[in-house]
Order: C-alpha cells, then structure tokens, then sequence
C-alpha cells in the first residue's frame, strides 16, 4: 500500500517553497517598478509592472494546487540599485527559476506525478517554468535596450490570466504560446496609442 500522506507532503512542500519564492519576487518586483519610473523608463516600468502581475498568477495557481492556507513567510527587504541593475537581478532570479528552482522541485514531486494531486501541481509547476523562460527573455531585452540608453520599445503589453505569461507588442495572439489557452484569456495591460 501507498503512503499518500508522503506524496501529499513533498507536493505541498514544493508548492509552499515556490508561493514563497513568487511571493518574494513580487514584493522584489514592485521596488523595481517604482524605480524605473523615478528614472522616467515608462515602458521598463510597465514591464516590471507586467511581471507582478504574472507572478501573482503563478502563487494563485500554486495556492490552487495546494489547496490549503499558507501565509508565506516575508523574505528580508533587498537593497535596490538603478534600473539596470535591477534588470539584471531579475534577469538572473528568472533564469535560475527555469533553469534550476522549478526543474528540481518537478523532479522531486516525480513519484507522486501519478496522482490526481501530483498532476495538477506539476501543471502548475510547468506553466510558471515555462513563463520564467519568456520572462527572461523579455528582462534580457529591457537590459540589453537600456544598457544602450534606452527605454524599452513597447506598443503593446498583454498576460495571460491562465499562466501568467506575457506577450509584448503582438497585434493578434491567437493561443498562449505557453498553455493554450485561447486570446480570451488575455488582458492587456498597455496599448500605445498611435
């Protein structure tokens, strides 16, 4: 006979470590923005603004697979450079989380992935991984733009309400590239307006 209070734990534990790692990421995030707008980088600061967003979507599909109350604990308070600096924190933060944080907490979760609760919480696990990658490269974008001189181009912001992934300047998103989900699915959250 199987111990599912074994599985039920390791999934939770996963689950509690990334609330707690998104969580923080917010909070981190939210710094950034208002710093971009102090350096007047209107659209790097929509994009921070973007990522809140998407990362809170990340916790609620966490906090859904959890399925249980959790109150994270608050992570002390980083110290906040300019905006290019903060660009390349959350540059390496997004990176780390595809390439390492969610890899290894799906392959912990392994043997439980056969249950009802194990599938749920690897799908959300997989769609915020999957959105890190393309919040990476859109942090990449930013950085590499200002590392210039300039703001980044934007004309367009949109995120799926699904998975939390962003979309910048596309005139028609048919499906999530991330979890399928149709354009409805989408709110933007910028349009330029010429």
């Amino acid at each position: 006979m199987i111990d599912r209070s074994n599985i039920v734990n390791s999934v939770k534990e996963a689950l509690r470590t990334l609330i707690k790692g998104e969580n923080d990421a917010v909070a981190l995030y939210k710094q950034f923005f208002e710093q971009a707008k102090k350096e007047n980088l209107h659209n790097i600061a929509l994009l921070f603004e973007a990522l809140v967003m998407a990362e809170k979507i990340h916790i609620k599909n966490h906090f859904s697979a959890l399925d249980e109350e959790f109150i994270p604990e608050k992570s002390k308070n980083q110290s906040i450079g300019t905006t290019l600096e903060n660009l390349n924190t959350a540059l390496t933060g997004e990176v780390r989380e595809n390439k390492e944080l969610y890899p290894r907490l799906i392959k912990s979760i392994k043997k439980d992935i056969n249950t009802q609760y194990g599938k749920v919480a690897k799908l959300s696990m997989m769609w915020a991984k999957n959105v890190e990658k393309e919040h990476a490269k859109l942090l990449k974008k930013a950085f590499k733009s200002l590392k210039k001189g300039n703001d980044i181009k934007l004309h367009s912001i949109s995120i799926c309400q699904v998975c939390g992934n962003i979309v910048v300047n596309k005139n028609s998103q048919k499906v999530c590239d991330v979890c399928g989900h149709d354009d409805i699915f989408f709110k933007s959250i910028y349009e330029d307006e010429n």
